[in-house]
């Protein structure tokens, strides 16, 4: 049977599944990152759940509440949202999800190092989130559900479909992919099949795409896309703020090309 730990009142959980093969991992964490290996090398798929926060803090009750739990070929890991826990001054709540360098100021995003130093000089620290790690046998997908948080996944997924509201989604190798990112960017290193990707706020780069069909649209971001020699059919790239950078198009008649930006210029090598 399947196995779920959990360390006396730690922040962690761990889980290891009783059937072997490949799974769809269907992952909801709305604060914080969601990190997936796929490895050839392993025969059952793994969780934990964790949180670099204080065993008291909001994000360590997140970790201890997650539920964790296998139906035939389907993972399931839900993380329930970190209360609030951001500091307030002069009315001003200031809150930090993930470490991943992003700072919420009243509900708008701040990338980078934000530090706040109140009147008497001392610092008030930002929580990190919740941390999910989730390695897989090969073969396996992965769903993602995401609302102040961010994607990454390595090794070859065969398909992904994730979503984040401010977040970034990161794949390394990848079959097919469905990417949509409200304030945040999304990276992929290879696609082997399709990927459909949508960035509202943030850029769009793939460095080699080798299958069948692209789309991709940016609102306020650049797109850099590398086609690769395998590729084929068509790929359709919009941008409406920002640069589209196509490499590897020149001289293949071979493809369908559409690529336009509203403001911003078309550029391929």
């Amino acid at each position: 049977m399947n196995e779920i730990a959990a360390r006396d009142m730690a922040p962690e959980q761990t889980f290891t599944a009783a059937a072997t093969g490949p799974v769809l991992a269907d992952v909801t964490c709305p604060d914080g990152t969601v990190t997936v290996t796929v490895d050839p090398a392993a025969t059952v798929a793994t969780v934990r759940v964790f949180t670099q926060d204080g065993p008291d803090s909001p994000a360590a009750d997140a970790a201890r509440g997650a539920r964790i739990q296998q139906n035939a070929e389907r993972l399931v890991v839900v993380v329930p949202k970190v209360k609030q826990n951001g500091a307030n001054f002069g009315g001003v709540t200031f809150q930090s999800f993930g470490g991943g360098g992003v700072t919420y100021v009243n509900g708008v995003q701040y990338s980078g190092n934000v530090t706040m130093v109140n009147g008497q000089g001392g610092a008030q620290g930002f929580t990190r989130g919740v941390e999910v790690h989730v390695t897989l046998p090969a073969g396996s997908g992965v769903q993602y559900s995401g609302e102040n948080g961010s994607l990454h996944t390595y090794g070859t997924v065969a398909a992904i479909r994730a979503g984040s509201s401010n977040g970034s989604i990161k794949a390394e190798t990848v079959g097919r992919i469905e990417a949509e990112a409200g304030n945040g960017s999304i990276k992929v290193g290879t696609v082997t099949e399709w990927i459909d990707a949508d960035a509202s706020n943030g850029s769009v780069k793939v460095d080699n795409h080798i299958g069948n069909v692209a789309r991709v649209r940016a609102g306020n971001g650049s797109v850099n896309f590398t086609v690769g020699a395998r590729a084929t059919g068509r790929i359709d790239i919009k941008a409406g703020n920002g640069t589209v950078r196509l490499y590897g198009v020149r001289g293949r008649d071979d493809l369908d090309v559409r690529a336009t930006a509203g403001n911003g210029s078309v550029k391929k090598f």
